[in-house]
């Protein structure tokens, strides 16, 4: 008896603790897309095997973006397979300054692509003042007007092979900054916010699929900001950002807390829940399916990169934080994934004690047990996640995004 005692414990000691440490891997881009000046990805959207970017490029050329540069900057969609082969890409750009800056896929099978825009004043044609000598004649021209700010929301469809169908605008009488675009049946729901000197505001409003606009809503007063937003199976929205001042009857009480909140498909706010810590700053900046939400702490003197599993508002399932030098952005697949810039080791890691800040990715299950973890050599600036691909994200160098795929 002694002896079954004695082996029963050594097979015990074999077998591995769930809490056994995992092993961080290091992943490598498929495909690298340089750029020369000050592009940035802003979106991702997957659909079956291919892999959606939406962005702004400032470069002059470029060798994965049709076309040429006008005005100061264009934005762009371009479509990728999942083993990282262009199929195609287009330019959306005016004389104006275009960006973009969210994709939404139609049933249709055609892409909006929602971004803004600024207003180009022209110059008023030369003349010759009586009042002034010019005894040669020379016409004088007048000093060049400056363009407007972005005062123009963008909207563009394009087919399912990348042939721009149809652009749209609706102006704003304020600095505008469009975030997130949304398929709400049969329309769009756009989501983002404005600018006023110091004060932000967030903005909902609507459109078909001919460019007709619905009046903006406004949400808030002068601190608070959209930063993305899902939609639900009844048509209403969750948004997520940040605030600093009351909504409805939630005050405010960080110096800035992180704010979820429920409107309705005619921009009514609902409910507003708040993540908030005295003393602190927080903001979720991504959200998925499932109400998995990233963001950030910050405190005096560090940052915390925040992931929340959510059942409904004000109702968490787990939560995790890891000092980080970013805000942490989701994706929900089978388990739930984030993203961030790790400054410091990880709990369940054992060969991640960073010297200096490295970027990572972590699988998370069901209770938030670290399932994988991954190093990546760039910050990731999206991510998303479906069953026909896996996990994607795009990383950002400073020279060139990185597409990464984790089956």
């Amino acid at each position: 008896m002694k002896k079954v005692f004695v082996i029963s414990l050594i097979f015990l000691t074999l077998i591995p603790s769930p809490s056994y440490a995992i092993s961080a891997k290091a992943l490598k881009t498929i495909i690298d897309l340089p750029y020369s000046n000050n592009d940035q990805v802003s979106d991702i959207a997957l659909s079956g095997k291919n892999i959606f970017l939406v962005g702004t490029t400032e470069s002059a050329n470029s060798n994965w973006i049709t076309g040429v540069l006008t005005g100061l900057s264009d934005g762009f969609l371009t479509s990728y397979t999942a083993t990282g082969l262009q199929n195609w890409s287009v330019r959306l750009g005016n004389e104006g300054n275009e960006i973009a800056t969210s994709i939404a896929l139609d049933n249709d099978g055609s892409i909006w692509v929602l971004g803004a825009s600024n207003t180009v004043i022209q110059p008023s044609p030369a003349s010759n003042s009586t009042g002034v000598l010019n005894p040669d004649n020379v016409p004088i021209t007048p000093p060049s007007m400056p363009n407007s700010p972005m005062n123009k929301l963008k909207l563009w469809q394009v087919s399912g092979t990348g042939i721009l169908i149809n652009s749209f605008e609706y102006s704003s009488t304020e600095v505008i900054y469009p975030k997130k675009i949304l398929m709400a049946g049969s329309n769009l729901a756009i989501l983002g916010n404005t600018y006023s000197g110091i004060n932000s505001k967030g903005f909902f409003l609507s459109a078909n699929k001919t460019g007709v606009f619905s009046n903006m809503v406004i949400i808030g007063s002068k601190s608070t900001q959209i930063n993305s937003a899902i939609i639900n199976s009844d048509q209403s929205i969750t948004l997520i950002g940040s605030s600093g001042e009351k909504l409805l009857k939630s005050n405010s009480i960080g110096k800035i807390d992180a704010i979820t909140a429920k409107i309705s498909n005619i921009g009514v706010v609902q409910q507003v829940a708040r993540a908030t810590l005295k003393g602190t700053s927080r903001t979720w900046s991504s959200i998925d399916q499932g109400l998995l939400q990233g963001g950030k702490v910050t405190y005096s003197n560090k940052l915390e990169a925040a992931i929340t599993k959510f059942s409904a508002l004000n109702k968490p399932v787990w939560n995790v934080r890891y000092l980080s030098r970013s805000t942490a952005l989701v994706a929900a697949g089978k388990n739930s994934w984030a993203t961030f810039v790790s400054s410091g080791a990880i709990k369940g890691i054992s060969n991640l004690k960073p010297k200096t800040p490295i970027p990572v990715i972590l699988e998370l299950g069901k209770k938030a047990e670290l399932i994988n973890a991954y190093t990546i050599a760039s910050p990731a600036v999206v991510i998303d996640s479906n069953a026909d691909i896996g996990t994607v994200l795009v990383t950002d160098s400073g020279k060139s995004f990185g597409l990464v795929v984790i089956n």
